[in-house]
C-alpha cells in the first residue's frame, strides 16, 4: 500500500449525534501521524466522541504540505507540540 492519504478527502461522522466531525488537533506519534476531530456541538462530550485519525508519515499528503503545522483552527498561535 503506497498510495498517497489525503485526510482533505475524509469525512468523519460522530457515532453519537450523527454530525460530521472537525478537524480539532494534529500530532506526530513514531512513524505516524495524528489528526484529531470533534463534535462542535452541545450535544457531545469530546473526551467521549474524540476521533483519531492515524495515518503514516511517508503517505501522508497533507501534512507534508507544511512541516510545521498544528492542525486545526483551535490551535491557530499555539506553540507546536514536541513529537
Amino acid at each position: 500500500m503506497n498510495d498517497p492519504v489525503d485526510i482533505r478527502d475524509l469525512s468523519v461522522k460522530c457515532g453519537n449525534c450523527n454530525t460530521y466531525q472537525t478537524l480539532a488537533g494534529f500530532s506526530r506519534r513514531d512513524d505516524w501521524n495524528v489528526y484529531t476531530y470533534e463534535c462542535e456541538n452541545e450535544i457531545c462530550d469530546p473526551a467521549v466522541t474524540r476521533t483519531h485519525v492515524e495515518v503514516p508519515r511517508e503517505l501522508d499528503t497533507f501534512a507534508r504540505r507544511d512541516p510545521e503545522w498544528r492542525g486545526g483552527r483551535r490551535h491557530a498561535g499555539a506553540e507546536p507540540e514536541a513529537g
